[in-house]
């Protein structure tokens, strides 16, 4: 059985690298903005690449939708579904879920899947992260639980519509069919995997697994205390905040999680998916009740989930939905605040990354139209124990960075600073990251949309430790004009002109004093890695 989990879990990471290696767009290739994961026959998570968490929470139910049209019985070897619409178990409309089933010997053993942020995908704006959207229909192509390709043969009408509705459409088409192509190398292992094992061991494992997490989850819940935990969040969209309220409590031996009393759904972008919500629940439980144990379906058996209708983290059809990431950093921010009585080490101040700046306009060479989105970094909150890491993407996104020379190379922008916003960090016994700071000297016209959410006095510190200072937009014109830029808004910017987008610091942790009074007893410095006593000035 160890065999076999660890194969699937290597296929997984497979699916993956095969994924990255044969994308066009800088979104997968570079930033590796994708996740991929195996299921059982019966739509559960049993291994996934440790990749994006929010993707993998997400992808927990969205192969449930498509089971739910298409009959398991019917499925062939080579079959391939897709879906991205939030309103059948998708996170936003970027992301598109590609699945397939799995046979070993003519048995269907499981499925695979992968989840990937196409650049571009239609709407309103270009990279279909429109700040100004109101319903989800300006922000892309909905694409419901739908068959791609049926026994290795792709349906080239829906892959015209999809590519068709995309102002990228030949990276469309490339990074659709590599998505595709991961399912071909988990069948080619599960069939290189039943020379070794028959289907009914391989079936065997990935039911027993899941059993024995849930069955290990369910033991650690019923060793906590019985009473309610809550935690709060704001989740700010154009100065008003939002309240995230969660009550996290043991019900024998489950664990209840409620979002009774979180705010209601925005006229705009700013709300979350449910399949976005319920991936920062699993998440929160993963890295603290389920610390330690092994990754899948088995452990969101022992939820009890309830989100209300018409909130900001379950809105309504058709309300906007392209910024859940915005929204899903407090909803996670809020899970830990609730957690944090049982779990303090887990727990950090408020986070300055999040949020995204989509560009995109008319190559000067050819007049093709171009898009292209940046996840911003920013500095991480402190904990009890240690300062907050520098220029971070959240926990819950896990995204690489975008080179520079990567950048240049394939859009008409040059980036002219790219830096830590040193003194950003909120002050405290443990200081908060540093922020970024990138400017961007378009070559180009360019449209571009923001959508960063950050608490009005910037990330909140712990424990008496201080914020960090907030993201801060800034346009210059040729022409010498220089403008503030609103950190939710969209804006068309001339040729030339410098966008310089500096990042929030983290939020501190503990009384400032107790920082400069560590430093003071401190009778030891770190000197080109030797631990020296300290003599003054000579050391």
């Amino acid at each position: 059985m160890e065999l076999i989990m660890n194969s699937l879990g290597g296929i997984s990471e497979e699916m993956a690298d095969a994924l990255v290696r044969s994308s066009r767009s800088p979104n997968i290739k570079e930033r590796r903005d994708c996740s991929c994961c195996l299921y059982t026959a019966q739509g559960e998570i049993v291994a996934q690449a440790e990749h994006i968490p929010i993707h993998l929470g997400v992808m927990a139910g969205a192969l449930r939708f498509i089971l739910k049209d298409f009959r398991r019985e019917a499925m062939r070897e080579g079959d391939v579904f897709m879906l991205n619409d939030p309103y059948y178990g998708a996170n936003h409309l970027p992301d598109f879920i590609i699945a397939g089933p799995l046979y070993v010997g003519g048995i269907l053993v499981g499925f695979a899947a992968s989840m990937a942020h196409h650049t571009d995908v239609g709407g309103m704006a270009p990279r279909s992260m429109p700040a100004n959207a109101t319903e989800i229909f300006q922000e892309g192509l909905r694409i419901p639980p739908i068959q791609l390709a049926e026994a290795g043969r792709m349906d080239e009408a829906v892959e015209r519509i999809i590519v068709a509705n995309s102002r990228l459409p030949e990276e469309r088409r490339a990074d659709l069919r590599a998505q595709i192509a991961t399912i071909a190398v988990a069948q080619n292992r599960l069939r290189e995997m039943g020379t070794l094992y028959t289907p009914d061991d391989i079936i065997f494992t990935m039911n027993d697994v899941l059993d024995r997490s849930e069955a290990a989850l369910r033991e650690a819940i019923g060793a906590l205390p019985s009473h309610a935990f809550s935690g709060a969040a704001l989740a700010d969209f154009g100065g008003t905040a939002i309240p995230i309220q969660v009550a996290v409590e043991r019900k024998g031996d489950l664990l209840g999680i409620d979002f009774a009393g979180t705010g209601g759904q925005t006229p705009s972008p700013f709300n979350s998916s449910m399949a976005a919500t319920l991936a920062c629940v699993y998440m929160a439980v993963r890295i603290t009740v389920a610390n330690g144990l092994p990754v899948n379906a088995g452990l969101y058996r022992a939820l009890d989930i309830r989100v209300p209708a018409g909130s900001i983290l379950n809105p309504d059809y058709p309300a906007a939905i392209s910024a859940a990431a915005q929204v899903s950093y407090h909803t996670f921010e809020a899970l830990m605040a609730a957690l944090a009585a049982l779990y303090p080490n887990q727990v950090i101040a408020g986070s300055g990354g999040g949020g995204v700046f989509s560009f995109g306009g008319e190559l000067p060479e050819n007049g093709r139209l171009f898009a292209y989105g940046e996840a911003l970094g920013g500095g991480s909150g402190a904990s009890a124990f240690a300062d907050g890491e520098s220029g971070m993407i959240p926990p819950i996104a896990n995204l690489h960075d975008t080179p520079v020379e990567a950048l240049e190379m394939s859009l008409p922008v040059r980036i002219e600073r790219y830096e830590l916003v040193e003194g950003s960090g909120g002050a405290g016994q443990f200081r908060g990251g540093f922020g970024l700071r990138r400017a961007f000297r378009m070559l180009t016209d360019v449209r571009c949309s923001f959508q960063v959410s950050m608490p009005t006095n910037g990330p909140t510190g712990l424990a008496g430790g201080g914020a960090g200072r907030q993201t801060d937009i800034t346009v210059a014109e040729l022409s010498g004009a220089t403008r503030r830029v609103d950190r939710f808004s969209e804006i068309l910017a001339p040729v030339g002109s410098l966008i310089t987008v500096e990042t929030a610091g983290g939020g501190g942790y503990g009384d400032a004093a107790r920082r400069e009074e560590r430093a003071r007893r401190s009778d030891e410095r770190l000197c080109y890695g030797f631990s020296v006593k300290n003599r003054g000035a000579s050391a």
